[in-house]
């Protein structure tokens, strides 16, 4: 049967975490083989199976994205109408029939642009052992909290308004918190409050657009902090985004993993070191960055896609979970290290912010996912820009949690 082959460009988002583009085409049940080729990218996307005579297939490319489908001698196809819509923009793209959407690699997938956190502010060598370390214990719907220690002004917290923070968070059911840096107390308040709650601690190295050097000090910091006692500690994530946000290279970031990891081996750590990007760059980075990754790791963010309404959330976070198992082969405890719904701001296509849709988006994502998840975040970040969509400042969703 003739092979069809329908052409999109893909524009890169300024949203963080976003993909570029996807293609959506319905898809009828009488079979479909679905490929797709990356100019700028050597690795195909994986076939994905129709869900509810759908599949969406995302680029990740920042240039040109050709979807090629193959009917195959199944059964005999019935007629199907086809519509694309585009990533970031409203404007429809022309596809034709059959088509496929997706997103998949997220990387088809949304994350998002990243919160970013603050400020604080092929391949290496293989990292020294961690490997026999067992990955966090998860479960439930309701597994970690993000949370930074800033005020609405940007100042830091007083080590007394932290660690209230840190109690509130774990009378609300959590099982752990993530710490995204070292400073404003947040190793000798928030970390330590989080032992005294019996709260397991993400810690975080933050690499900001200053570049890996500022950020090493942060090593120390941790090493100095747990003078020996790990206790608690469930992982420690180097960067958060860093690669996504041009803040250093992927080369750079699995150096300082490598780096970093020693350090924490030799100080007697022997838990988990990772890093979190969006699905679509750890995708575009994998021969890079999932071998000194010990678990893998994504950020994702539904209302960064288009295409997902705060009703859809809860599986599209789920979905996007299933694609990162097989980012890193042999990895398949993953884990989503950000995501939530904003409050307020401007809507991104079928994504809505609002009050009523982040309580809807985020009963959805634990329900299906929480169990994997660190919700973000804590309160609503004042100290913020807007971002695109006025939406930056307005993820706060702790008060949807109870006691």
């Amino acid at each position: 049967m003739p092979t069809k082959t329908y052409t999109t460009n893909a524009t890169r988002l300024s949203s963080k975490g976003m993909i570029p583009r996807i293609l959506l085409v319905d898809v009828q049940p009488f079979g479909l083989l679905i490929t797709a080729s990356r100019p700028s990218i050597t690795n195909d996307f994986p076939v994905i199976q129709p869900v509810e005579n759908t599949t969406t297939i995302q680029s990740t490319s920042y240039q040109t994205a050709t979807i090629i489908i193959t009917p195959t001698p199944v059964a005999e196809p019935t007629t199907s109408s086809a519509s694309a819509s585009e990533v970031h923009s409203n404007a429809p793209i022309q596809a034709a029939a059959h088509p496929a959407p997706p997103p998949p690699k997220k990387h088809a997938a949304p994350p998002a642009e990243h919160k970013s956190q603050p400020r604080p502010h092929h391949g290496p060598k293989s990292p020294p052992s961690s490997h026999h370390s067992k990955p966090p214990t998860t479960g439930g719907n309701q597994w970690a909290m993000t949370y930074s220690p800033y005020t609405s002004s940007g100042g830091c917290k007083s080590p007394s308004d932290v660690s209230s923070d840190v109690a509130t968070i774990a009378a609300k059911g959590f099982s752990s918190i993530r710490l995204y840096s070292t400073d404003c107390s947040s190793l000798t308040a928030g970390a330590s409050a989080a032992r005294s709650h019996h709260l397991k601690i993400v810690l975080g190295v933050y690499i900001s657009d200053s570049g890996i050097s500022v950020a090493r000090p942060q090593i120390h910091d941790i090493v100095s902090w747990a003078a020996g006692n790990w206790e608690g500690v469930e992982m420690i994530v180097i960067g958060n985004e860093a690669v996504f946000n041009q803040f250093c290279s992927a080369a750079e970031l699995a150096s300082f993993i490598s780096e970093a990891k020693t350090a924490f081996v030799a100080a007697g750590y022997t838990g988990p070191v990772t890093t979190t990007e969006t699905v679509a760059s750890l995708t575009e980075n994998a021969d890079t960055l999932c071998p000194v990754m010990d678990i893998a790791a994504a950020n994702v963010h539904p209302f960064f896609n288009p295409t997902v309404s705060a009703e859809t959330a809860g599986p599209f976070v789920a979905s996007q979970l299933e694609l990162l198992k097989t980012v890193c082969p042999g990895k398949e405890d993953v884990l989503n290290l950000e995501t939530g719904w904003p409050s307020r701001g401007s809507n991104n296509g079928q994504a809505v912010p609002g009050t009523w849709e982040q309580e809807v988006a985020i009963k959805g994502i634990k329900e299906h996912a929480g169990g994997k998840s660190a919700f973000f975040s804590w309160v609503d970040d004042g100290w913020k820009e807007e971002g695109e969509w006025g939406v930056e400042r307005w993820f706060g969703c702790g008060q949807l949690f109870g006691e």
